[in-house]
C-alpha cells in the first residue's frame, strides 16, 4: 500500500511539460542553456535560450526575456581566451610611498 498513491499515478513527463507554469517551464529552460554553455555546448545552449525566450514573450515575463536576451548576446563569447598572459615577472615600478610601506611593513615583521 501506497502512502501517496496519486503521486505514482501518472509520471510528470506523462502529464506534459506544457501543464507546468511558464515561468518554471521559462526558468528550466534557461537553466539548462546555461548549463550547456557552461560544458561549451553552444549549439545545445541557444536552442535552450531560444525555447525559453518564446515562452517568456508568450508570457510577457520581461525580466526573464532581458536576461535571456544578454545571455544569448554573449554566448559566442564564452570561449577560451585568444592569449595567455605570462606569469613572468615585468618590471617592478617603486614610487616613494610604496618604498616607505615597504620599509614599515619590513619592520613589523621582525
Amino acid at each position: 500500500m501506497q502512502a501517496f498513491p496519486s503521486l505514482h499515478a501518472v509520471p510528470l513527463l506523462a502529464v506534459g511539460f506544457e501543464h507546468v507554469p511558464a515561468n518554471i517551464r521559462a526558468d528550466y529552460h534557461l537553466k539548462a542553456g546555461i548549463g550547456f554553455a557552461r560544458f561549451d555546448n553552444n549549439r545545445r545552449s541557444e536552442i535552450e535560450f531560444r525555447r525559453a525566450h518564446e515562452i517568456a514573450v508568450a508570457h510577457e515575463l520581461h525580466e526573464m526575456i532581458f536576461r535571456i536576451e544578454r545571455l544569448l548576446a554573449g554566448l559566442n563569447n564564452c570561449g577560451a581566451p585568444e592569449f595567455v598572459e605570462s606569469a613572468e615577472s615585468t618590471d617592478v615600478v617603486q614610487t616613494e610611498s610604496v618604498r616607505e610601506v615597504s620599509a614599515s611593513l619590513s619592520a613589523l615583521s621582525v
